[in-house]
């Protein structure tokens, strides 16, 4: 699985501006909420090791993790510059919120709150230009099959096919609202796109395409499979993005 792909879905992100990133305003006047117990371990990276409780409990955990995901969603961004190496150690994280049950959103300021703490996390927020894309309905309309909210899991555990996946030529989604398959195109082209369609609901997507856009597959080029197979497309454009610039961050955290 990718896994950047699993945290850009998670958090909802639309890599453009992000409000969660007011946290560089509101860390300055109001303290951040933190965790009731926390330990975390470096971990043995296997196949299908990953797993996470679904929001909801009073317990965050989450196995076979990168720091830098973590950081991506702490701070609500598909962008980080900085960090070097230290970003890419997997960890098993285990957590407690106290009486209060989690969701995505309560639970961005806790993680920043222990990044700070344990990794030493300096940051900053900056705006950078990049090529992306924005995303519009193509000429015959969507293709996409609507989902059921019943029919999407709540959590994912270890070993568990993924919902969301991206192969060289493949990827999937399941129960992605429009700023979800936006941000799957994202995670395939490692580009900023913007959902412009103004599709309402939840789909599924299957998305087979010509891995590398290579001539010698019988499959099409990922940007014709777009349009003849979800009837999106993806016009080219300057897009302005929230990226999270790492001025420190130790290599390992301090001690449970």
């Amino acid at each position: 699985m990718h896994r950047l792909l699993r945290h850009v879905l998670l958090a909802g992100i639309v890599t453009v501006s992000n409000p969660a990133l007011s946290w560089a305003q509101q860390a300055t006047s109001v303290p951040e909420p933190a965790f009731e117990s926390i330990s975390i371990h470096p971990t043995h990276v296997s196949m299908g090791c990953f797993s996470m409780l679904p929001p909801g409990g009073t317990h965050y955990a989450v196995t076979c993790e990168t720091l830098r995901n973590m950081i991506m969603l702490a701070y609500g961004t598909t962008y980080i510059e900085g960090g070097g190496k230290a970003l890419d150690t997997y960890y098993d994280l285990r957590a407690s919120t106290g009486e209060k049950p989690w969701t995505l959103e309560s639970i961005r300021p806790m993680m920043r709150h222990f990044l700070e703490q344990r990794f030493h996390l300096v940051v900053r927020d900056a705006k950078s230009e990049r090529s992306g894309y924005r995303l519009l309905i193509a000429k015959g309309g969507p293709k996409m099959p609507l989902a059921s909210p019943e029919s999407i899991p709540k959590g994912h555990k270890a070993g568990e096919p993924a919902e969301e996946f991206i192969y060289p030529g493949h990827a999937q989604g399941r129960g992605l609202e429009a700023n979800g398959i936006a941000s799957l195109l994202s995670a395939i082209l490692h580009a900023p796109v913007t959902d412009a369609t103004g599709l309402n609901g939840i789909f599924n997507v299957d998305l087979s395409y010509a891995p590398d856009n290579s001539t010698e597959s019988n499959l099409p080029s990922f940007f014709t499979a777009v349009e003849e197979q979800l009837g999106l497309k993806l016009q080219p454009e300057k897009v302005m993005v929230d990226t999270v610039v790492i001025d420190h961050v130790d290599a390992e955290p301090t001690p449970n």
